[in-house]
Parts: C-alpha cells; sequence; structure tokens
C-alpha cells in the first residue's frame, strides 16, 4: 500500500463482538486499523449489546455506518448450529462491556459508579426501587467527587448511554437510579474493581 495512495485494504470481520476478539487490546489495535484512510473494515455483530464494547474514542476511530441485516427467520433457526452460545457468553459479553466503559472514564466517575455497584448489592431485596438519586449526590459530595448536582448528572451520562444505569421516577418525583444488571455480574466486577 506503500506506492499508490489509491490503494485500499478491506477487512472483513465476522462476529467483531467475538470472545477471540472481545479484549479491549485487540479492540484498541481494530480501531488503530480502522482510523488508517486506507483501511476499511466492514463488520457483523452477534450480541445487540456489542457497542457497549467500545468507549467514545474507539467508536470515533471505527466510524462505524450500521446495517440492519436480519435475516428474518425464528431465531431458532439462525442459531440451530451454535449451540445456544449467545446465550453462554452473553454475561461475559456485559461484564467486558461494563469494563471497557468503567475503565474510560475519570476517576471520579469510576467512585460514584463503585457507590451505586455497592449500594445495589447491599440493598437486593424485592422490593429494592434503586439508589436515591440525593443519596447518591450526598455520598459523592461527601467523599469529593462533585460539587453539585449537574455535576453528578454529567457523570453519570456515560452509563445511561451505555444502558449500565436506569433512573426511574418514583411516584412522589424522586429519582432512583438501579443497575440492569444482575447481582452476581455486579459482585464479579466489584472483585475486580472495588476496594
Amino acid at each position: 500500500m506503500g506506492d499508490n495512495p489509491d490503494d485500499r485494504l478491506y477487512l472483513l470481520i465476522h462476529n467483531i463482538d467475538g470472545i477471540m476478539l472481545r479484549s479491549n487490546k485487540a479492540q484498541n489495535i481494530l480501531a488503530s486499523l480502522a482510523a488508517i484512510p486506507n483501511i476499511h473494515i466492514l463488520a457483523s455483530v452477534d450480541h445487540i449489546n456489542a457497542p457497549l464494547l467500545w468507549d467514545h474514542v474507539k467508536c470515533a476511530k471505527f466510524n462505524f455506518y450500521w446495517w440492519d441485516a436480519t435475516t428474518l427467520l425464528p431465531y431458532q433457526a439462525e442459531t440451530s448450529y451454535e449451540s445456544s452460545l449467545l446465550v453462554q457468553q452473553s454475561s461475559g459479553l456485559v461484564l467486558s462491556s461494563l469494563q471497557n466503559v468503567f475503565l474510560s472514564l475519570t476517576s471520579n466517575a469510576r467512585a460514584i459508579y463503585l457507590i451505586l455497584v455497592e449500594y445495589q448489592l447491599s440493598n437486593s431485596s424485592s422490593n429494592f426501587t434503586g439508589m436515591p438519586f440525593r443519596d447518591l449526590y450526598r455520598a459523592a459530595r461527601e467523599q469529593f467527587l462533585v460539587s453539585s448536582d449537574l455535576t453528578l448528572r454529567a457523570q453519570l451520562t456515560e452509563f445511561i448511554d451505555h444502558k449500565l444505569l436506569r433512573i426511574k421516577r418514583t411516584v412522589d418525583g424522586a429519582e432512583h437510579l438501579t443497575i440492569p444488571l444482575d447481582k452476581s455480574l455486579l459482585k464479579q466486577f466489584m472483585e475486580q474493581h472495588g476496594s
């Protein structure tokens, strides 16, 4: 590709979110390749949450155009030869995605998310509505992580955008924050990132 600037290299990657390419190192290499003007990547994904693997920097490098290539066949027909590969690996993908988003954020945003994870793990009763926003604000302010309610909302944006945090408004108008992941994944996450 050195002599002719019109030369192009097209990489066709089936299952860019697959187990062998899911590591941060592999995704960084692919994103760096995609950022080279004469290299183009055409990729497929197997999991609907695959974009959670990429932070905003990787997304910008990939610069993907998204096309829905659904076969419109029943899901069982599409996966009949895979022995439920997606079901077996989906929790690993979610944990990997959470870790990638988490590591791409500021130390303050990470500390705030850890407060939420700890709260959710210690309050996992069946009628759990989430951590009240005002309680998170108080805890984050006490640890000098935020100085205002707006700063806290800005810190939470990345997690909300990646569907790793939900805000629910209760009948009385109070906001409650929940992490839409099961307890076992949150425990694994805390083992790796908690204090």
